[in-house]
């Protein structure tokens, strides 16, 4: 984000990717395409760490929060899978979630979802179906816990509020629907016992364009929880919506360039948003920073317009009289003035303790159970060979310069032949 270079080149395949998913340490990234192929890649080697083929297109697929050796994935026609690796001993494991009926095939399209999102601590993972309907699922017992009916239109996308319990799912019925969600593992139980909670994923608000009822293509919480930006699919148009999520209201629409809009994502510390197009081209979105002169000198003073500026009578003066009568130095006058003035203001503010040590958390992800925490990833310096030029090798003008150097060195004592 600093540079805006390319860090690392991972060759997946020829097949067009679906989509990638990121670990929470930013070690490991999840590249899956339209073949059915699912990658992990290992980032601070540049191999692989994982494969795993299906016999349909992976339409979603995410990394566990806490667990990098475990992700979810979505095949179009298939039911989705929990897949754990075992470090570099044996394939990984896949278990089948079914989230459909009994009596329905696991090899089929209704039994598979569109899509998923883990929870916060990865106890739960959502999935999305064709039918409208959101899944909760255990993931240690892998049975489903909660679900919802929010429409007949098929669930596209379900993202997680980094700061909360909510979620927000985007149909095909052009509405985006922010659900709460209360499961044992969320904040709710913080404060009264888990026998309490009873599982259950609502609907709290609706967002949708009444005006131009365009479709959307991602939805994903800001970096604060407090606003959604969605992303339009449309053919010629490549805009993005910023909505209140307290309000449902709109706060702002990004117009970027007439090129079709591939995908959206925000980061998830500063307030900074992601847009990809169809030609590969990568739009960073942030507010225009403002100039602040205060921090170069904390006494200056901004002005809006020219004033008049009135002289003091002993501005310049080496010497003043004070009102005791006192002849005194200027500058040593006006500095005591300040300091006094200083240390009468600096009286009223008082210590406040801040308690650093706890983390509340509905607003804090720092709890984390992941040993790459720290993962830096290293800089890899790549070139091409062919653009170097060709090594000139050494002619008899450049050895015979050569021993000269050598004879001179020899003259004048620096060099000492070995007995």
């Amino acid at each position: 984000m600093d540079t805006l270079n390319v860090m690392r080149r991972l060759e997946h395949g020829e097949t067009a990717l679906t989509g990638i998913s990121w670990s929470r340490s930013g070690r490991y990234i999840l590249t899956f395409d339209e073949a059915g192929i699912c990658i992990m890649w290992d980032l601070k080697t540049g191999e692989r760490r994982a494969q795993v083929e299906f016999d349909s297109a992976i339409v979603s697929a995410r990394i566990h929060p806490r667990n990098s050796a475990q992700f979810i994935v979505c095949p179009a026609r298939e039911t989705p899978c929990l897949i754990t690796i075992h470090g570099e001993v044996g394939p990984p494991r896949i278990d089948p979630i079914r989230i459909a009926a009994d009596n329905v095939d696991l090899k089929s399209k209704a039994a598979a979802g569109t899509c998923c999102c883990f929870g916060k601590r990865g106890n739960h993972v959502f999935f999305g179906t064709s039918k409208g309907a959101i899944h909760a699922v255990h993931v240690a017992s892998q049975s489903v816990v909660c679900s919802i009916k929010l429409s007949s239109s098929t669930v596209n996308t379900i993202s997680r509020n980094p700061r909360g319990t909510d979620i927000v799912a985007n149909s095909s019925d052009r509405i985006l629907r922010v659900c709460e969600v209360v499961l044992p593992d969320s904040a709710h139980t913080l404060t009264r016992p888990l026998v309490d909670v009873e599982p259950s994923i609502k609907v709290v608000s609706k967002i949708t364009d009444s005006v131009n009822r365009v479709s959307w293509l991602q939805a994903v919480f800001s970096s604060s929880g407090d606003y959604i930006v969605a992303a339009v699919d449309h053919k010629a148009e490549h805009n993005m919506y910023v909505w209140d999520k307290a309000t449902s209201s709109l706060v702002k629409m990004l117009t970027g360039p007439n090129e079709l809009l591939e995908d959206c994502a925000v980061h998830p510390l500063r307030p900074i948003y992601a847009s990809i197009s169809t030609f590969g081209i990568i739009y960073l979105w942030t507010r225009v920073p403002q100039q602040n002169w205060n921090a170069f000198a904390p006494g200056f003073r901004e002005l809006e317009e020219n004033i008049d500026y009135v002289e003091p009578e002993d501005e310049f003066d080496r010497r003043v009289t004070t009102s005791a009568g006192m002849v005194v130095d200027c500058a040593e006058y006006r500095a005591r003035r300040e300091r006094r003035a200083s240390d009468s203001s600096g009286e009223d503010d008082k210590d406040v303790l801040i308690d650093v040590t706890e983390d509340d958390p509905l607003f804090s992800d720092s709890d984390s159970d992941s040993e790459d925490e720290g993962f830096i990833l290293p800089v890899v310096v790549e070139f091409d060979a062919d653009a170097l030029p060709p090594a000139v090798p050494p002619t008899a003008d450049m050895q015979s310069t050569v021993e000269d150097d050598h004879a001179m060195d020899v003259d004048q004592g620096h060099v000492v032949e070995e007995s």
